[in-house]
């Protein structure tokens, strides 16, 4: 009987033992099991905040898409302004290399002209120089047979006047001789 007692204390015992590894087994069960809840909990929420993130990274991603989408339109919008902006600059180039040629064609015949006009006034001017000679020389003939015809005519007037003054004192002269002798005539015949 001591060895039942012995064994059955040791069986006690073994059972108080083995009570406590079970109940020590429980706790870290129950501690494991509401760790894993919480882990899990925390999990949901990490899947949720995850989740949310993923929404979020999506709508950001969208929101990438649309902005590079309206870069692009823009750089297309861009690209077709550089363009015509191209083609107008070389349309202008274009437009100033025909003006310049055109004011150097315009230069060209206005030189031309300017020479042909200064030709033309050189030959008017020589013309008229020509003219003014030729008109001076008529001028100074002129002048000179107007002066003889006046002198031929002065002279042949002062002959003239001359000789009328002759005559009219040869009259008035006859005049006083004949009224002269009519008085003689009448004194005579008075007396």
């Amino acid at each position: 009987m001591d060895k039942l007692r012995d064994t059955h204390v040791l069986e006690s015992h073994s059972q108080s033992e083995e009570v406590k590894k079970l109940k020590t087994q429980l706790d870290e069960t129950e501690a494991l099991f509401q760790a894993a809840q919480r882990a899990t909990s925390n999990a949901e929420d990490a899947v949720e905040k995850s989740k949310e993130e993923v929404s979020r990274l999506q709508k950001d991603i969208e929101s990438s898409k649309n902005t590079a989408k309206e870069e692009e339109e823009k750089r297309v919008k861009a690209v077709s302004l550089l363009k015509t902006v191209r083609q107008k600059l070389v349309k202008a180039e274009k437009e100033k290399e025909d003006a310049l040629r055109d004011l150097l064609s315009f230069k060209e015949r206005e030189k031309d002209d300017k020479s042909k006009e200064l030709v033309e006034r050189a030959n008017f001017q020589h013309e008229l120089e020509s003219l003014t000679g030729a008109h001076e020389k008529t001028t100074s003939n002129l002048k000179a047979q107007f002066g003889r015809d006046i002198a031929n005519t002065r002279e042949r007037y002062e002959q003239e006047m001359t000789a009328l003054r002759g005559q009219f004192e040869l009259d008035i002269t006859s005049l006083k001789v004949g009224f002269l002798i009519k008085k003689i005539v009448v004194l005579l015949f008075c007396l």
